[in-house]
């Protein structure tokens, strides 16, 4: 078999296999909620606008008599740190198990759209724990629910109204909240909750009989868009016997306004990606390993994922039973 000898080489056939795996996608939320973002280094500082010492909503236009001075702002802006990490997986893939499997479908191709997913499913991990986590500084504080999110309360369970009271709290900052973000097991719960199926069909009987999808769910409460985290990872550990589990956890909502692109844009964050080492997100690669008479393929990114305005989300308490 034909090598390049001396170290690894980015695999374009194989990053083509990677985009073309709707499926590596299915159930992620991570990289909607925190946009991927090019950086040039990987550490450095962005620069931060923050509505008190920039003072982007104060009052302070003033009546002016002629003669007189205008009134004059002062502004203050400060900085943010951000340090990239890199992330990867690799798999041996011994030639005569190539040669066997290649029978039956693209060996080297699947393994890639495996590696990729478990890449994906570690960043969705590292969002999901950044954004859900009770410890990351959201400047508003978590809102209590106004009924518990469990079963027994279905019929009295007011998303609608929590999600209202948190988009006004959002807004109280100048901002414009478009995406509610939730796990799994919340999404179904309240599709089927009493009020939220009379705020959609209007009062009317048997309505569990037809259940909320994601759009419509949004539009009745007044979002762009509803993100559910459906992604299952494996909690037990390596070499032990499959324990799945959501990514996303259960104990809050979260609402806020996500975007992408400069962070000009707003958004309540990014995913950094130094574009050095790992431009565009994902880097697929291999390298012979002969002593094993194995091509070795990996699977890499090179990110932090960052809150870069913490104005532009809050979190709901959920309850969840």
């Amino acid at each position: 078999m034909s090598y390049i000898s001396g170290g690894s080489s980015i695999r374009a056939d194989i990053n083509q296999a990677l985009i073309e795996a709707p499926q590596a996608d299915v159930g992620l939320i991570g990289a909607q909620l925190l946009p991927l973002q090019n950086v040039d280094a990987k550490a450095g500082t962005y620069l931060k606008v923050q509505l008190g010492g920039a003072e982007l909503l104060t009052n302070n236009a003033t009546a002016r008599d002629a003669g007189s001075s205008y009134s004059r702002g002062i502004r203050s802006f400060s900085s943010a740190n951000y340090s990239t990490d890199e992330y990867g997986l690799e798999e041996l893939l011994d030639d005569s198990a190539v040669k066997d499997l290649n029978r039956f479908f693209s060996y080297e191709s699947e393994t890639a759209k495996f590696l990729l997913r478990q890449l994906k499913l570690s960043h969705e991990k590292r969002v999901s724990d950044l954004l859900w986590n009770a410890t990351t500084p959201f400047t508003i504080a978590d809102q209590t629910r106004a009924v518990a999110y469990t079963q027994a309360n279905i019929a009295t369970i007011d998303v609608a109204r929590d999600v209202a009271a948190a988009k006004l709290a959002i807004q109280q900052y100048g901002y414009e909240p478009n995406c509610v973000a939730m796990s799994a097991n919340v999404f179904e719960l309240i599709r089927r909750s009493t009020l939220l199926q009379n705020q959609f069909f209007g009062v009317i009987s048997n309505t569990g009989a037809r259940l909320l999808s994601e759009a419509e769910i949004a539009a009745a409460l007044g979002v762009q868009s509803l993100l559910v985290g459906r992604a299952a990872i494996n909690t037990a550990g390596k070499n032990k016997a499959y324990s799945g589990s959501f990514v996303v956890p259960d104990t809050k909502i979260v609402v806020g306004q996500i975007a992408g692109g400069e962070f000009t844009a707003g958004g309540i964050g990014r995913t950094l990606v130094w574009s050095g080492d790992s431009a565009g997100g994902f880097v697929s690669e291999s390298y012979r390993d002969e002593a094993r008479r194995s091509q070795v393929l990996r699977v890499r990114m090179n990110t932090d994922e960052v809150v870069i305005d913490p104005n532009a989300a809050v979190r709901i308490t959920t309850n969840f039973a």
